[in-house]
């Protein structure tokens, strides 16, 4: 393993997991089949040098409830990573993808080495969870007609979306009420197949998703040490990559994204073009509420958010 920065004059922030003199990278992949009508069974792994978890929802919908789950260990000390967990985790059944959730996956494990690891898990497959719909009977019905172009489907697909998690609505720049206007004066196509909100009792991995988040040490663009982090996605709707420099003080330089595959492409770009906007900031113990400022809310990008702070989250922050 290697020492954390320490050139700086003025260090703010340490990575909380050990870095080998390639860095750290962490991988995450998961993939949803279809158990019935209302029941999705979800299947996520993640993995460092130092350990390996998976994760086994069955998960109901529309209420996105954990009906089964289960996990396993097929690396890691067990000294680091307490064995245990797995065996606890059956008991996060009846948790709800929401507010509350991260707190009820603790109370579950117990605190046990390993729960850092195995809560960072759970908190992925939440948010792979809601990536595929199960519309009810009837739901359709609400949007009669056929689309006459690919950006009517798309607003067909838009509100779809809206009407079936209301919690949707306003939570991003896509979402957000304002842009229903863009459709009238847009070229907008949706960035995924239909089939995903109409998947089949039985069908085999109707979504999948990959994911890495990766820090080695580097220099910011004016010569400083700096620690170099990268976060990407990539799925059925999505393929997006978020990185920046965060040099020892806090501040960060370097910051871009790019969105190659997106939910509705015409409007999810408008919400890239906000990630320069990290530049200069000063990164403090509230970097939530700052990047939420920056990137995310409903002027920015859910998932450029989630995967800034994906980074984030790997380091300890001094005032």
């Amino acid at each position: 393993m290697i020492a954390a920065m320490s050139n700086d004059s003025e260090q703010k922030l340490k990575p909380t997991v050990p870095l080998t003199e390639a860095g750290y990278l962490r991988s995450f992949e998961a993939e949803i089949d279809v158990i019935a009508e209302n029941e999705l069974l979800v299947r996520g792994r993640m993995s460092d040098h130092r350990f390996t978890l998976g994760h086994v929802w069955a998960l109901r919908t529309p209420e996105y409830e954990v009906v089964r789950a289960g996990a396993h260990q097929s690396a890691g000390d067990e000294n680091e990573f307490s064995p245990e967990l797995c065996a606890r985790y059956s008991e996060i059944k009846g948790v709800r993808i929401g507010r509350g959730f991260s707190k009820r996956i603790l109370t579950a494990l117990g605190g046990l080495p390993g729960t850092q690891e195995h809560l960072f898990l759970a908190i992925e497959m939440a948010r792979v969870g809601q990536q595929v719909y199960q519309f009810p009977p009837d739901f359709e019905r609400q949007f009669p007609g056929r689309p006459g172009s690919l950006t009517e489907a798309a607003h067909i697909a838009w509100r779809k979306d809206r009407a079936y998690m209301p919690d949707l609505a306003n939570s991003c720049y896509t979402y957000r009420d304002e842009s229903a206007e863009l459709f009238r004066h847009r070229e907008v196509r949706c960035g995924f197949d239909a089939e995903l909100t109409r998947p089949r009792p039985g069908q085999k991995a109707a979504f999948w998703r990959r994911k890495r988040v990766s820090i080695r040490e580097g220099s910011a663009g004016d010569g400083r040490s700096a620690y170099v982090c990268e976060s990407a996605m990539e799925d059925n709707i999505h393929d997006i990559l978020v990185g920046f420099e965060i040099a020892g003080d806090g501040t960060i330089s370097g910051a871009h994204s790019r969105g190659l595959r997106l939910p509705y492409h015409g409007i999810c770009e408008d919400a890239q073009q906000r990630t320069p906007g990290l530049n200069g900031l000063s990164v403090t113990t509230d970097y939530v509420r700052q990047f939420a400022e920056y990137v995310g809310g409903s002027s920015g990008c859910t998932h450029l958010f989630d995967l800034s702070i994906d980074c984030l989250r790997l380091f300890r922050f001094s005032e």
